[in-house]
């Protein structure tokens, strides 16, 4: 062929490859997939460093412009679309809580901790410290999630650490950019004071999160809309991936956060526009689409940052001191998620949260795919492409240093917190239904409705002859024997008396939800006063909060809700 293939083609489907073969190689081990793959690119990182043995050949594959726009916008855009407004109402609080003072707070608190030990207080490494700080203040707990599912966690939980992710991988980059902004300058010999560079940073941190929120709304708006005009499951599809990969491009083209952007476009893409305008081939591709572009990306990106980690890292002298300080730095601004548990708790005694779970919030702070695109970003900007003036001010030695931190970091949560995460929840008795009975429950009534209704369907289309007879009689048995195997297995639960009270309590709590929707729409009629409908839903609330304390059942699933109608 005279045509040559792009030269990263080979090195990616190396990969992708890698990535298969150790999805087969763990399925008999207790071990979350992204951790594997940390592992083995260790392994081939280390190997590579022996060129006369080993030639392998998958360096250059991840730059910061593949990771922010390539590989970040789908894995955003596929988390953000699948939160429902409902869950993030619930923990809105602690979410924001979590997402923009403790990323703030965690920025100076380990950019503090290193200037002062590793820097020794220098005035002119302070700024480089809280670009440091800002680099691994977000979280990124894929692999935390994935470990939840596993263990049947509450539900209420998996939300709280999803929607954290989510927005504070914003609030995160957005830091990045101002405090990269505000040490090129410095470099660049802008003499302002420490409390207007502050002040300066703090008004661009407003601009970009406004710009990047108004962009993502527009762009969501515009593609719900276009989602109306349209009955073609297809092109459905692909307006969402116009949406991922396009609000990034414009927040970011007019200055803005282009997480941000994405954030938002699919929150309301998936709350608004897939279940009012999307056909239903297109609800169900989507979902299966982008399942299978985040696994796609997660396997590729985890595997290389194992792989550029060992690649990438030359230890120095002082490299022990460095490491165990920096692991000591993130782990204690991690501890600001327990002020801000308490006053969630304090302001909104009906959103407590459990001590257990602070803890697992607390551990399960891994840093992954973020903390290795700002430093390649660092990477292009310092070393690869400076600017001359820039380049001869930059501290000589300080981008090995900082580097070998946030990869000490990175490393640190993903393969010890990872890897005890379990056991902590185990410990901690959070995700007790360890014998699957929940999901089971829950298989069988989502089945009962869903075969119920198809059921109903082929009896009507039976009475008005829209399809032969012998076929609609064939998928009605199959139907009614899903519904008979369902039935069958929900009298197996009922008659376990361990799984017995579990279902009293569903039922109850149903019973409450209820009864809240109906003080709602009394006071929306003019029944009952405002003050009244406060007092009685605050009473039905504790109510239902104690009554799934009792039971067991506090977030193991969504709070029911009454059924309109």
């Amino acid at each position: 062929m005279s045509a040559i293939p792009p030269s990263a083609l080979g090195p990616l489907l190396g990969a992708l490859t890698m990535a298969i073969m150790v999805a087969l190689a763990i399925r008999r081990f207790n071990m979350p997939y992204t951790i594997a793959l940390v592992i083995a690119g260790l392994v081939l990182g280390l190997m590579s460093r022996f060129d006369d043995l080993f030639s392998i050949e998958l360096s250059g594959i991840l730059s910061a412009e593949v990771i922010l726009f390539l590989i970040l916008p789908p894995l955003l855009f596929d988390g953000a679309s699948k939160l429902s407004f409902h869950s993030f109402k619930r923990n809105w609080r602690l979410t924001i809580l979590l997402a923009v003072p403790a990323v703030i707070i965690s920025m100076f608190s380990i950019g503090l901790i290193i200037w002062v030990l590793i820097w020794q207080g220098d005035p002119e490494m302070f700024l480089f410290a809280l670009l440091l700080g800002a680099v691994l203040a977000p979280t990124d707990p894929v692999s935390v999630l994935a470990l939840f599912k596993e263990c049947g966690a509450p539900h209420q939980l998996s939300t709280i650490v999803e929607g954290e992710s989510l927005f504070n991988d914003g609030t995160g980059v957005v830091l990045f950019q101002v405090m990269a902004a505000l040490v090129a300058a410095s470099l660049m010999g802008d003499s302002s004071s420490l409390g207007s560079t502050l002040l300066e940073g703090a008004l661009k941190f407003v601009q970009m999160v406004v710009i990047g929120s108004v962009v993502g709304a527009a762009i969501a708006f515009a593609a719900n809309t276009a989602l109306v005009w349209t009955r073609n499951h297809l092109l459905e599809v692909t307006i969402t991936v116009a949406v991922a990969f396009g609000s990034f491009l414009l927040a970011e083209h007019f200055q803005g956060s282009g997480v941000i952007a994405v954030v938002v476009a699919g929150m309301m893409v998936g709350n608004i526009g897939k279940l009012q305008a999307m056909t239903p081939q297109a609800r169900v591709g989507l979902d299966h689409f982008w399942e299978m572009v985040a696994f796609l990306m997660n396997s590729v990106l985890f595997l290389l940052i194992g792989f550029e980690m060992m690649e990438r890292i030359e230890p120095s002298g002082d490299a022990l001191l460095m490491i165990l300080v920096a692991i000591l730095a993130a782990t204690i601004a991690r501890l600001s998620i327990y002020p801000m548990c308490e006053i969630v708790t304090r302001w909104s005694p009906d959103s407590d949260i459990p001590k257990p779970w602070r803890h697992v919030i607390f551990w399960g702070g891994l840093r992954g795919s973020i903390p290795l695109a700002l430093m390649l970003i660092l990477l292009d900007q310092w070393i690869l492409h400076p600017d001359a003036e820039l380049a001869a001010n930059l501290p000589s030695g300080v981008y090995d240093e900082m580097l070998l931190m946030a990869f000490s970091v990175v490393l640190f949560t993903l393969l010890v917190q990872g890897m005890t995460i379990t056991p902590l929840m185990k410990k901690l008795g959070v995700g007790q239904d360890a014998d699957g009975n929940t999901e089971k429950f829950e298989i069988a009534v989502a089945t009962l409705m869903s075969s119920g209704a198809a059921l109903l369907e082929l009896q009507r289309m039976k009475e008005m002859g829209l399809a032969p007879v012998e076929q609609l009689d064939e998928a009605i048995a199959s139907e009614k024997s899903r519904i008979d195997e369902s039935r069958e297995l929900l009298e197996e639960l009922k008659s376990d008396e361990s799984f017995k009270d579990r279902m009293q309590g569903r039922l109850d709590a149903r019973l409450l939800a209820i009864r809240q929707r109906a003080v709602d729409d009394a006071e929306r009629q003019g029944l009952i006063s405002e003050h009244i409908s406060l007092e009685l839903r605050w009473k039905l609330d504790t109510d239902l909060t104690l009554l799934l304390e009792e039971a067991g059942l506090l977030g193991e699933v969504p709070l029911p809700q009454a059924i309109e109608g």
